[in-house]
């Protein structure tokens, strides 16, 4: 066979290959459908945005899916235009220079940084994050839930290491049915914990899905003073329920809060050990490593408590704003590939 010819089989073949793949072969589009906040506004609009370009070490990813957090919304209307959200899943559309490790084509999740000097945001079909921040997803699960293993699902595993979580422990887990704490529940069973958990009553299923050993409804009475003792406390909900907690540590015990970062004081009058706060776009990639490990192995799932369309972005953030979502909530950016696995 002549060697032109063979060229053309060659890339024939390989266009071929990547078809039955499902792999996205074409360049990315200069424009793309996104979700806008506009500077001082607390309006989601859907609106045609440039698709940004990745820089040096980071990737552009082709979203399929995009979880809802808190962090989304609580810092309130922004200074400058943006696009919310940070975790993503679905495939890598392009790499930015010095990027080894990652094709196109990769299925993958993870964290979006915002602004940088163009929109980028979760929210969108299109979206740019640091390769430290992008771990390829679990092939057991779909990129709906893979969605769901950025901030939330990082964060709980992270503050299970960082608060030293051992087997025969008891650890006690505030707002225990959210995203951080339903992540923490199972990466500190699979330390060996006993963990105690507080939420209401309606979550009992769940919990007792995901290997919460106690929960205690935090409608009915002080929680604390139903916990007795324990070894560490990873608290989600700040505040008052934060201060509150502390008091089932005896001295020396080991503390974290996710909810509140202004403790300080307070746990040094406690003697206590207490985590510094890190943001999950900050934290080791080994983290994400982990937790694709723990996912790929059935020790951790995300429960997807509501999925809502990229255009209704406005009704999924009231719906986290009411503050009793089980699990993760869920943007379906791409309908025919969010479910694909």
């Amino acid at each position: 066979m002549r060697s032109g010819t063979s060229v053309l089989s060659r890339l024939a073949i390989a266009g071929l290959f990547g078809a039955c793949l499902g792999v996205a072969q074409a360049a990315p589009p200069k424009e793309q459908q996104a979700i806008v906040q506009k500077a001082g506004s607390d309006a989601l609009t859907l609106q045609t945005v440039p698709v940004p370009s990745p820089a040096a070490d980071q990737v552009l990813i082709h979203v399929y899916a995009a979880a809802v957090n808190p962090a989304d919304w609580k810092a309130g209307p922004p200074a400058n235009d943006q696009i919310p959200g940070a975790d993503v899943a679905g495939v890598v559309a392009a790499l930015g220079d010095g990027v080894k490790g990652f094709s196109v084509g990769d299925p993958v999740f993870g964290i979006a940084r915002r602004g940088g000097g163009s929109l980028n945001g979760g929210y969108a079909e299109y979206a740019v994050a640091a390769v430290a921040n992008v771990e390829r997803k679990p092939a057991n699960i779909t990129y709906a839930e893979a969605a769901g293993l950025g901030i939330a699902t990082v964060t709980g595993v992270r503050v299970v290491e960082v608060t030293e979580v051992a087997k025969g422990q008891r650890v006690l887990i505030t707002g225990v049915s959210g995203g951080v704490g339903s992540a923490a529940a199972q990466a500190g069973k699979v330390k060996g914990a006993y963990v105690i958990g507080t939420a209401s009553a309606r979550h009992n299923a769940y919990l007792s899905s995901i290997g919460v050993d106690q929960v205690i409804d935090y409608t009915k009475g002080d929680f604390e003073k139903q916990v007795g003792h324990v070894d560490v406390v990873i608290d989600t909900v700040g505040g008052d329920t934060a201060i509150r907690a502390m008091s089932t540590l005896a001295r020396g015990g080991r503390f974290h809060s996710t909810g509140d970062h202004n403790l300080d004081p307070q746990c040094a009058k406690a003697g206590l050990i207490c985590a510094p706060y890190s943001s999950a776009a900050d934290v080791p990639h080994a983290i994400y490593e982990q937790v694709a490990s723990l996912v790929s192995a059935g020790k951790l799932e995300v429960n997807i408590d509501k999925s809502f369309p990229l255009a209704d972005a406005s009704k999924a953030r009231a719906y986290s704003m009411d503050g009793h979502a089980e699990g993760k909530i869920i943007l379906v950016v791409d309908a025919a590939q969010a479910e694909r696995k």
